[in-house]
């Protein structure tokens, strides 16, 4: 599963990179990724150490299946949050027209 997730994320950013708007100002473009990515990784990282802290707060004797639930629910965050932020770059803030 986390060979599929790695794929999975993987494809996702490169979708995001690759659908770049073409007409947009370069230094503008580079802003709203940095700012995008930044939130995604914030979001993953705040969806993920607090699940995997809670379980190691519950149950310290199954530490890789915390670990694993938190690389699954940070990376699955990371992808709703980089698929929303690019829908987001490219409808709303650099509309085609």
């Amino acid at each position: 599963m986390l060979v599929l997730l790695a794929f999975l994320v993987a494809a996702v950013v490169w979708g995001f990179f690759h659908a770049n708007p073409h007409a947009a100002p370069r230094r503008r473009l580079l802003f709203c990724n940095a700012l995008i990515v930044g939130l995604a990784l914030a979001g993953a990282i705040g969806c993920g150490l607090p699940l995997h802290a809670d379980a190691l707060a519950r149950h310290p004797d199954q530490r890789f299946m915390s670990v694993y639930l938190a690389i699954m629910a940070g990376g699955s965050a990371l992808m709703i949050l980089l698929i929303a932020g690019g829908l987001l770059r490219n409808l709303l803030l650099f509309r085609r027209r």
